[in-house]
């Protein structure tokens, strides 16, 4: 996720880069950001409530 949206992408304009990315490999947009956040921050916190 992080080489799609570089960490000095906001939250919000990662979203606009992610949407196409996980619509084609059938995940959702949600999930992309929390492993997206996930891969930032190292805190497992960050994906509560998805399943990778």
């Amino acid at each position: 996720m992080l080489e799609v949206a570089p960490p000095y992408l906001s939250d919000i304009a990662a979203a606009d880069v992610l949407a196409p990315l996980c619509d084609a490999i059938g995940e959702e947009l949600e999930t992309g950001l929390a492993a997206r956040r996930y891969a930032l921050s190292g805190d497992r916190r960050a994906l509560h409530g998805t399943v990778l």
